[in-house]
């Protein structure tokens, strides 16, 4: 798995975890809106049986408000849940409002709140719709029907402001639920262009060197130097290992490249296939954070060269600033940019690089890779 994934998976493992520690938090905070039924049973001449069975009935409505966030709390975002559980809570819920409605009147709208941000929150879009509508109507119509609208005007707007609240803060919630599902999406994609690039640089390379190995081992054997045809073929077996090694950690994610055992290898192969091979510079002159993708990319270049070049020596400069893979081949000419050369200009852009293929002044193709500034690389 690679970094980024690995990352993704961590952030959606500690988000879990988060919402199932704390997600009651979301609706602890709004138990302070319980002080009013509260107050209403303290203050008013109720009968002492009324006020035992308020007290037990307010018990019950916490609590159950309070479990159903801490059970449901991780689908805040997501549509909220259709389970069977949760929708009963929330019943019990608005059934002791609607109890406490002809016992207390006005102050059971304290209660309301509660009940419109546990279907706001917790259930789905229908749900709170059915809710939102049936809490609109009865905090403006019970205060008119009792004739006290102006004594009840601040319960009545605090119902309202926070279902509007409500409203907002799922909306943003689930927005940002959203941008991280296709942030997920995105990494997904990436790790999967990854994958498909690594196989085609790695495994390309490797069934290039056993093609032209296997090659050589069939004309060493018509000329009957068995000997020189028996150790070409123990390196067909070697570099068959080598792919397999490669594919491997591909598959893990893993994969990264030596640049001086990147040089050593591309050594081997062109002098295999008679080919001069220089190097200007050495693996040291570039960053370490760039050494991996230019490997890559240099590979690549080379590998182009063995397959379609026809050429007699590659010429490898090396600078900070820049690496070139020149050949004395048959160059590009008017052919169009193959998926080597696509890939390695999208590696080039993974370290904010460039790579340019154009004329060699060897009379074959150039391989032009750029880097950004040092500070600029470093940001």
């Amino acid at each position: 798995m690679s970094q980024a994934m690995q990352t993704q998976a961590s952030f959606d493992d500690n988000q879990e975890q988060f919402w199932n520690l704390w997600g009651w938090l979301l609706s602890g905070v709004w138990i302070v809106f319980l002080i009013f039924p509260i107050l209403d049973l303290v203050n008013k001449p109720y009968p002492v049986t009324v006020r035992i069975v308020g007290f037990i009935l307010l018990a019950v409505f916490a609590v159950t408000y309070l479990r159903g966030y801490a059970k449901y709390s991780s689908v805040v975002g997501f549509g909220g849940t259709r389970e069977w559980p949760a929708q009963a809570r929330f019943l019990v819920l608005t059934g002791i409002a609607l109890l406490a409605l002809p016992v207390t009147g006005l102050s059971a709208l304290g209660l309301i709140p509660f009940v419109t941000s546990y279907a706001a929150f917790l259930l789905t879009r229908r749900w709170t719709q059915v809710t939102y509508a049936v809490a609109t109507v009865t905090v403006i119509a019970l205060p008119l029907a009792l004739g006290r609208f102006v004594d009840a005007l601040f319960l009545v707007g605090l119902n309202l402001v926070m279902m509007v609240v409500y409203a907002i803060t799922v909306a943003a919630i689930t927005r940002a639920a959203t941008a991280e599902e296709l942030r997920g999406d995105y990494l997904v994609l990436a790790e999967q262009e990854r994958v498909a690039r690594d196989v085609h640089d790695g495994i390309g390379h490797s069934l290039t060197a056993l093609n032209l190995k296997a090659q050589l081992a069939m004309k060493l054997m018509d000329a009957e130097r068995y000997e020189q045809a028996r150790a070409e073929v123990q390196q067909l077996s070697e570099l068959a290992v080598n792919a397999l090694d490669s594919v491997r950690t591909t598959v893990h994610g893993l994969n990264r490249q030596d640049l001086d055992a990147e040089l050593v290898q591309l050594r081997v192969a062109c002098k295999d296939n008679d080919l001069s091979f220089t190097v200007i510079g050495n693996a040291q002159q570039v960053p370490l954070r760039w050494r991996s993708h230019t490997a890559w990319i240099m590979r690549e270049a080379v590998t182009n060269v063995l397959r379609h070049a026809h050429a007699s020596m590659v010429r490898i400069s090396i600078s900070s600033s820049e690496v070139s893979v020149e050949d004395d081949g048959d160059g590009l000419g008017a052919s169009d940019a193959g998926h080597g050369i696509r890939g390695m200009q999208e590696r080039a852009n993974q370290i904010d690089a460039t790579a340019k293929v154009g004329a060699s002044e060897l009379g074959g193709t150039c391989v032009t890779l750029t880097f950004a500034s040092q500070s600029k690389g470093a940001a």
